[in-house]
């Protein structure tokens, strides 16, 4: 049985544990409400702009355009967006085995990767599948030159035909403890994938300038927001999980820390009870030997 004194230095360093996760929980939390509230405000300029792409969706057949080209499919440009740091649950872990599951499902296509965040990076970068691009830390507030570094990366690439498909796995956000890793399309656009509700007028529609002007306008747009779309709901998982993960952590400190201040009161409590046996038996031996010695005297 362990001492009352390990007992103790257990406890402290339970305890000093538990403030650690607890102001991470407070921090996760807030954080978490700034990003649900970028996720908001990215969704009027996603929804207009979806729009805009459903009322030309009937005319996409008839636009040439590199970012519509359809071809035989070689070549994937793989997008996957994980953490730079941890202490946040299995978000890594499913996003990159939903990664995993997808690269083994295109077993016959040639995968390259272009990787958002440290964790991904540190993951594929044991294995054997090329790395294209990997952007490491995003900034807090994830700024336009990030979206379009990453856009940059995909669109060159699809257009010097070493990419015949682009995809996007990220982490959908639904709640602080509903989150689901999901594959986006992004290349090439097809009208079945814009078109969920139908354009917003019947019969032809005449476009001024043209339809081609307008979508050559409109895709890098549309292509822009799909990205920061997936980055922002990236960022909002991981920190509903890293939320959950260290409110776990806190709970399971406090109830460690019950279970050895018992311990360490049972611990005490056995030191006392001995302690007094040793006295007592003390004092019975010498109450025994005097009078052993006062029969001998008489």
């Amino acid at each position: 049985m362990l001492g009352t004194k390990e007992i103790k230095r257990r406890i402290r360093s339970v305890v000093s544990i538990q403030q650690i996760t607890r102001a991470m929980e407070m921090i996760a939390v807030s954080r978490l409400k700034r990003a649900e509230e970028r996720l908001r405000s990215a969704r009027p300029y996603a929804e207009k702009i979806q729009e805009l792409m459903e009322n030309l969706a009937p005319s996409l057949p008839k636009i040439d355009h590199p970012l519509l080209a359809k071809r035989e499919v070689r070549r994937i440009g793989l997008v996957l967006i994980t953490s730079d740091k941890g202490l946040c649950g299995g978000y890594n872990a499913n996003v990159i085995a939903h990664a995993t599951r997808f690269i083994e499902e295109h077993k016959s296509q040639e995968i390259s990767l272009i990787l958002v965040g440290r964790k991904g990076h540190d993951f594929f970068r044991r294995r054997t599948y090329p790395i294209d691009h990997t952007l490491l830390q995003l900034s807090k507030e994830i700024s336009l030159q990030e979206v379009k570094e990453i856009c940059g990366v995909v669109t060159k690439g699809f257009e010097e035909k070493r990419y015949d498909e682009v995809d996007l796995i990220y982490t959908r956000y639904q709640s602080a403890m509903v989150t689901r890793p999901t594959t986006l399309r992004l290349l090439p656009l097809e009208s079945s994938e814009i078109l969920t509700k139908g354009p917003s007028w019947k019969g032809e529609p005449l476009f001024e300038p043209s339809a081609e002007e307008i979508m050559a306008f409109l895709l890098p747009k549309y292509l822009e927001a799909q990205v920061y779309k997936g980055l922002v709901e990236s960022v909002a998982s991981e920190q509903g999980a890293r939320m959950v993960s260290m409110k776990s952590a806190t709970d399971n400190a406090e109830e460690m820390i019950s279970t050895l201040t018992l311990t360490y009161n049972k611990a005490r409590q056995a030191s006392i009870t001995k302690e007094i046996l040793e006295v007592t038996t003390g004092a019975e031996a010498l109450k025994f030997a005097r009078e052993r010695k006062e029969s001998k005297e008489v």
